[in-house]
């Protein structure tokens, strides 16, 4: 399940790159994304627990808030960063985040991490380093995009792992979604400058939205949390990471896409470090922590 989960990820961005080329653009995509899904949860919810069971007032809005700020700046970076970069460069780089969850919850919260923390992180700041070093002109802005975005996630995880579990699942990918939903709809009633939202209005836009809400988000999502119902939360992160893979077998195979041999060796670093790290905290995990996966 946690294999299938991270293929449904990964082939995202074909999608993605497809919208792209028929006049989407990042904004309208993850508009359309999060509105669907927040219908379709909304509509699931209200199907199995009717319209009871809300978690108290504070933990909504803290849910909302979750998903209107964390979720909203992490899915605005990682798909504009698409316009930029290719998507399988885009996806080692982003990750790096695993390494910045540990650093931003000790930090934060006082975790203490283990000592392997460090030369993981070397590793990875090293994998980051190679895999940028073969980047030309516009390629730059879709670097601090995908940076950015992993520094959002991070820190939107580290609050997230502390949130999430105090209420049921459904009720809680719910309100982060809609909390992102209404911050993409906002924006693009209010149309500021520089930030274009283009709604799909075509079926080359609308298809790809659909399969991006559906399928890349709530169906990935799913059937990631009944794996790691199954295996454990360390298991399944440590699996997650297939996604890379197939995200950059994805964009040599579909898109044309190719990676040099640093970026290749930038790669393995990365992953290394963090597979390192995961294989370190597997150890002493003593309860999983479901994140929503931007």
């Amino acid at each position: 399940m946690a294999i299938v989960s991270a293929t449904m990820y990964g082939i995202t961005p074909i999608f993605v790159y497809h919208a792209f080329d028929h006049g989407a653009d990042p904004f309208g995509l993850m508009t359309t994304r999060y509105v669907i899904a927040s219908i379709i949860l909304f509509s699931v919810r209200l199907a199995r627990t009717g319209f009871g069971g809300w978690p108290p007032r504070k933990l909504c809005i803290q849910l909302f808030l979750l998903g209107a700020i964390g979720l909203y700046l992490n899915s605005v970076s990682m798909f504009s960063a698409m316009k930029y970069l290719d998507s399988g460069l885009a996806m080692i780089i982003f990750y790096f985040y695993p390494i910045l969850v540990v650093i931003f919850g000790w930090i934060i919260y006082r975790h203490k991490p283990p000592s392997i923390i460090w030369p993981c992180l070397l590793l990875t700041i090293i994998g980051v380093v190679l895999s940028v070093s073969d980047v030309q002109g516009g390629q730059a802005t879709g670097v601090a995009y995908i940076v950015f975005g992993a520094f959002a996630y991070a820190i939107y995880s580290v609050f997230g792992g502390t949130i999430m579990p105090r209420t049921d699942l459904l009720t809680g990918l719910w309100l982060v979604f809609t909390g992102a939903a209404f911050s993409f709809v906002v924006v693009w009633l209010l149309d500021p400058p520089g930030l274009p939202t283009t709604m799909p209005y075509v079926a080359n836009v609308w298809l790809p939205a659909l399969e991006i809400g559906t399928v890349g988000t709530i169906g990935a999502m799913g059937i990631f949390f009944a794996g790691m119902n199954r295996i454990g939360a360390s298991k399944s992160a440590v699996i997650g990471t297939f996604e890379v893979l197939v995200s950059v077998g994805t964009g040599i195979l579909f898109l044309s896409q190719s990676l040099s041999r640093r970026q290749v060796f930038g790669a393995m670093l990365i992953l290394g470090g963090v597979l390192l790290l995961a294989q370190r905290e597997a150890r002493s995990a003593s309860t999983p922590t479901p994140q929503v996966h931007a």
